[in-house]
């Protein structure tokens, strides 16, 4: 027996990351006046969880995230308005660094459904967001399992 589905759901979540071989998370947070969520520094030993490889980080990384949110639509607007909100002010200094070879700014998004497929419009003012960045990496895993249990 197939189970009928009323409506789909997407898991949305958003990350901001500057990467640097020159300069350091600290400098990086000092620059923007934000702690980042996630970072690592040059020259730190790490051990990979799935093939238990170990090597030397390249590179430092400073990264803020949005909260992982569940929509029964695929708007990305919420997850971006969560990282705007902090970087409120600061839009100067994430275009400079854009700019600046020693930097990578990187955003991801990543959208999670038990849908078959997405389809995703941006709005402008997403896309002027895009625009503070060099990159914009979206990750797309549809037909997982989506705990519907967390919308109450």
């Amino acid at each position: 027996m197939i189970m009928e589905i009323d409506s789909y759901y997407f898991k949305i979540s958003c990350e901001l990351a500057i990467t640097s071989e020159e300069v350091s998370v600290t400098d990086i947070t000092k620059q923007l006046g934000v702690a980042p969520d996630r970072f690592f520094t040059k020259g730190q030993i790490f051990q990979s969880k799935h093939s238990g490889t170990q090597g030397e980080k390249t590179y430092n990384l400073w990264a803020i995230s949005s909260s992982e949110s569940i929509f029964e639509y695929e708007n990305i607007t919420s997850s971006l308005n969560e990282l705007r909100s902090v970087l409120t002010g600061r839009e100067d200094i994430l275009r400079a660094m854009k700019l600046d070879v020693r930097y990578d700014t990187t955003l991801t998004i990543w959208i999670e459904t038990d849908d078959a497929g997405i389809g995703l419009e941006i709005q402008e003012h997403d896309i002027t967001f895009f625009n503070l960045v060099n990159y914009v990496h979206f990750t797309f895993l549809p037909n997982k399992i989506i705990d519907r249990d967390i919308l109450g």
